[in-house]
C-alpha cells in the first residue's frame, strides 16, 4: 500500500506495523492455553495477531523492531523467567518506550472525535506527538518533558487495597492496552504489556515523586524497586481490570464449551501455559472467586 509514512511523513510503499509489537502477540499466542488469545473489547473473538495498520515506511519499521528486538532479548524475556531481574540497559530503551508512547497516542488521537476535547486539550496532544517523533527521528537527542517511565510489575499476593479484582494478576501478566489517561495531576499516554506498564508524560505534576520509573536518555539499570505510580492510577487499573472481567463474562456460551473440552483433550499444554500459570496466582490470592 502506497502512502503517507505516519512518522517520518514522507510518501513511501507502507508496510503492516502493529500497534503493539509484533513480538507481544507471537508470545500470547504461544503461552496461551489454546493457542489463540482474545483482546480489547472484542474478547467474544479469538485472535491470531494483535491490532495492525499500514502507518510506517520500511525505514520507520525497521527502526522500529531495532529496539523491540533489544527490548524483547534483554528485558522481556528474561523478566517473564525471573522478576528479580537486573540488567542495564543503552539509549536504545529510551528510543523503544517513546516508539510505544508514540503509537499509543497516535492510535488513540486517530480513533477519538475532536468534538468532546477542549482545543487546548487537543494542541497539547498535538505538541506530545510531534516532540515524541523528532525524538525518534533523531531530530532532537532529548525528550524534555515527554519523559518515559517504565514499570516491571509482577505477582500481587497480597495487597492493602480493598476490593482488588480477583483478575488482576491475569491483567498485570497478560494484558495488553492503549490509553490516554487525565486527572488532576497530569495527562499521561498508557501502554500495557504483560508484565510491564509504559507511560510517557504528555503533562505531569509529579516527575519528582516518579523518579524511580524514568527512563534514563543515555542509559541506566532496571531492577527491583519501589515504583511510584502517578495519583489516581491504582483506581485506573483497578477499573480496567474490572471491564475485562466483565467483558469476558459475555463470551458465548458455545465457546466456553469448546474452551472446556480443550482443557479436558490438552491438559499437558495447559499446564504448561503462561495464561494456566496467570489464573493460578489469581486462585491462590482469591479462591473460588476469581474463576467467576
Amino acid at each position: 500500500m502506497h502512502g503517507v509514512c505516519k512518522l517520518c511523513k514522507k510518501e513511501a510503499k507502507l508496510e503492516l506495523s502493529h500497534f503493539i509489537p509484533k513480538f507481544i502477540g507471537k508470545w500470547l499466542k504461544k503461552t496461551a492455553i489454546t493457542g489463540y488469545f482474545r483482546e480489547g473489547n472484542q474478547v467474544s473473538k479469538r485472535k491470531q495477531d494483535i491490532a495492525k495498520d499500514y502507518w510506517l515506511c520500511g525505514s520507520c519499521e525497521d527502526i522500529f523492531s531495532t529496539w523491540e528486538r533489544s527490548f524483547s532479548l534483554k528485558i522481556f524475556y528474561p523478566y517473564i523467567e525471573d522478576s528479580s531481574l537486573v540488567t542495564s540497559y543503552d539509549n536504545w530503551l529510551s528510543k523503544f518506550t517513546a516508539s510505544l508512547s508514540w503509537r499509543t497516542l497516535t492510535y488513540i488521537r486517530s480513533k477519538n472525535s475532536d468534538e468532546t476535547h477542549s482545543q487546548e486539550y487537543l494542541d497539547m496532544l498535538a505538541t506530545a506527538e510531534k516532540g515524541l517523533a523528532d525524538f525518534l527521528l533523531g531530530k532532537v537527542s532529548n525528550l524534555y518533558e515527554f519523559e518515559q517511565h517504565i514499570y516491571p510489575l509482577d505477582v500481587i499476593e497480597s495487597t492493602s487495597f480493598d476490593n482488588l479484582p480477583t483478575n488482576i494478576n491475569r491483567y498485570f501478566l497478560r494484558t495488553i492496552a492503549m490509553d490516554i489517561v487525565s486527572n488532576s495531576q497530569g495527562t499521561y499516554i498508557y501502554t500495557k504489556l504483560p508484565s510491564f506498564i509504559v507511560i510517557g508524560i504528555v503533562k505531569c505534576n509529579q516527575s519528582r515523586e516518579m523518579r524511580s520509573s524514568r527512563v534514563a536518555i543515555g542509559g541506566g539499570t532496571i531492577s527491583p524497586r519501589e515504583y511510584v505510580f502517578p495519583d489516581g492510577f491504582d483506581g485506573y487499573m483497578m477499573d480496567a481490570a474490572n471491564k475485562i472481567s466483565e467483558l469476558y463474562e459475555q463470551i458465548p456460551e458455545e465457546q466456553l464449551a469448546k474452551i472446556e473440552q480443550y482443557v479436558v483433550d490438552n491438559p499437558d499444554k495447559v499446564l504448561d501455559s503462561k495464561l494456566f500459570e496467570a489464573i493460578v496466582h489469581d486462585y491462590e490470592r482469591f479462591g473460588k472467586n476469581s474463576l467467576r
